[in-house]
């Protein structure tokens, strides 16, 4: 079993937020386990559960990136994650409420500096 990670970037007048949970102190970015016995690839899990879990209308996003999350710190390679990235076609059809009941929400960029510097593109070709 693996955990894969995912999150959804949008830009409102011209800041960047991100769909991360509402832990504190640090956020966290949305998981799910991936059953490699079971046939699991990570980006179907991923899908399946902002699908099934969140309620998100996978139609209104478009896929982004492909990345690595370090858990602890940039410092280790061991506590790598996969990281997916996407976007809303219509950031408005987003269920905010619902997904701030499942503990999850949009923080703007500039208020997660830290967190986000534990994301590594290095290596990761952006698909478009």
């Amino acid at each position: 079993m693996s955990l894969i990670a995912g999150t959804i970037i949008f830009t409102r007048d011209e800041q960047s937020y991100f769909l991360v949970t509402d832990e504190v102190p640090e956020p966290k970015f949305y998981t799910v386990k991936m059953h490699k016995h079971d046939g699991d690839t990570a980006l179907g899990s991923i899908v399946n559960g902002m699908q099934d879990e969140l309620g998100i209308n996978m139609d209104n996003l478009r896929f982004g990136e492909l990345a690595a999350w370090h858990t602890q710190g940039l410092e280790t390679t061991g506590d790598l994650i996969s990281l997916y990235t996407f976007e809303p076609i219509d950031s408005e059809a987003l269920n905010l409420d619902r997904l701030s009941l499942l503990g999850l929400q949009f923080v703007n960029a500039k208020d997660v500096v830290d967190f986000l510097k534990n994301v590594d593109m290095t290596g990761v070709m952006q698909l478009d």
